[in-house]
């Protein structure tokens, strides 16, 4: 049997020491600097990784609203917060088109957007087009907040009828760039206003067809498909953010590009009030004559 004195020994033994404690303080005071040190990186990965797959969501999404001319898509207008189109070469000018859901203030002329085909109308504008006052260019650029977003950022409406402006804050904005090539504008010189010349290439000569007059018209034929062809690139730019009273793009940026096969249809001759037309690409139709303002 043990005595107290031996008791007290064993206790004295058994127990950590100040210098002891120090040291395991210090090993759990470093690892938890280390995860703390990791943890927003690992938090970056994630937003970066939702904010990509919410882009490329959205860039299909648009890529094939455009190619097919879809109208009837009423949460359009909601989703954008404005659309500027720029002019310059032979019409000079800049108007904003504002979405139902954008209070911001905007420079110059400003136009609500009422309706999907609107701003489908704008996202179709070609980069360059021939006018009866010259070579237009047109630069589109367009601010959306993402259709893929949770619920929570959705523009709900009030009894007021007017959007909750917290649930728009927190929602992914970015910037898309519209760059609409077609071989329409690779030639202007080939072209009248309102109507196409014949071609100036030379007879093509296919394989068993020795006739100059059915060999023209092959090469005609094969013309045509040619200039119906459209390169259509979709530039993003996110996330766009709040810097004092303007808004600001960040660093990330990703180009989306498809073809589209078709002309323009004439929507209405008189877009928005003014006295300039709008279309959208009808892909039923590839030798419509090119309409021009």
């Amino acid at each position: 049997m043990k005595t107290h004195a031996q008791q007290r020994e064993a206790r004295g033994t058994a127990a950590f020491t100040l210098t002891e404690l120090a040291l395991c303080i210090a090993v759990v005071g470093l690892a938890l600097t280390a995860i703390m040190g990791v943890l927003p990186s690992g938090l970056n990965v994630q937003r970066q990784n939702r904010e990509d797959t919410l882009v490329a969501q959205d860039a299909q999404f648009l890529m094939e609203s455009i190619r097919g001319g879809a109208l009837g898509i009423p949460d359009l207008t909601n989703q954008v917060d404005f659309i500027v189109w720029r002019r310059s070469g032979a019409v000079v000018g800049e108007e904003y088109y504002r979405g139902p859901n954008y209070t911001e203030a905007l420079p110059g002329t400003v136009v609500p957007l009422m309706d999907s085909w609107q701003v489908l109308a704008l996202l179709s504008m070609p980069r360059y087009e021939r006018t009866p006052r010259g070579v237009v260019e047109n630069f589109v650029q367009a601010q959306f907040r993402s259709f893929g977003g949770p619920f929570t950022e959705k523009a709900y409406r009030g009894a007021g009828g007017l959007p909750d402006p917290a649930r728009l804050v927190t929602a992914l904005r970015y910037l898309v760039t519209v760059e609409n090539l077609s071989n329409l504008t690779t030639n202007l010189s080939l072209y009248t206003v309102g109507t196409f010349a014949a071609p100036t290439r030379p007879y093509a000569v296919f394989a068993g067809q020795t006739n100059l007059v059915q060999s023209n018209l092959l090469a005609r034929t094969q013309y045509e498909l040619e200039r119906s062809l459209n390169e259509l690139s979709l530039t993003f730019q996110w996330p766009v953010f709040r810097v004092g009273n303007e808004f600001r793009a960040g660093n990330n940026r990703r180009t989306f590009r498809s073809h589209v096969m078709g002309d323009r249809q004439v929507l209405t001759t008189n877009f928005l009030g003014t006295l300039r037309p709008a279309y959208r690409y009808d892909i039923g139709r590839t030798n419509q004559p090119s309409i021009l303002f």
